[in-house]
């Protein structure tokens, strides 16, 4: 998938971290987005952020399923993008983190049952995608 996907990168800038608790309410504009990273890239990329979010931890796997895929077609729509490369690289995401959290473990946990949680999580996550 990453050789696939990484063939085409277009020469646009993009946030790359867009997740939930970096878009907040706004008074000049409904919405505003806030900590981009600036990243050079393809804008689906940002898709992989929109999974990131806690509550889905706790989602059984037939509904963190039909979740996951109802918020890429939601993210992909907003964002005028091909779902499936956004899945793609959603998927890139979940894997990545899979391995991350089992070398360095995450930010909210570096070991024991919580670290297990999260890497279970992304390795679901990953499997589904």
């Amino acid at each position: 998938a990453v050789r696939d996907l990484g063939r085409i990168q277009p020469s646009l800038l993009i946030h790359g971290d867009l997740h939930a608790t970096n878009i907040l309410r706004a008074d000049r504009e409904p919405w505003l987005v806030v900590d981009p990273k600036g990243v050079v890239g393809d804008p689906a990329y940002d898709a992989g952020m929109a999974i990131k979010w806690q509550p889905l931890l706790h989602l059984p796997a037939a509904d963190l399923r039909k979740t996951v895929h109802r918020l890429l077609a939601i993210f992909a729509e907003a964002a005028e993008i091909d779902r499936e490369r956004a899945c793609r690289w959603a998927q890139f995401h979940a894997v990545r983190a899979s391995f991350w959290g089992r070398r360095h473990g995450f930010r909210r946990t570096r070991s024991g049952s919580r670290l297990d949680a999260i890497t279970e999580y992304a390795d679901r996550l990953a499997q589904l995608l």
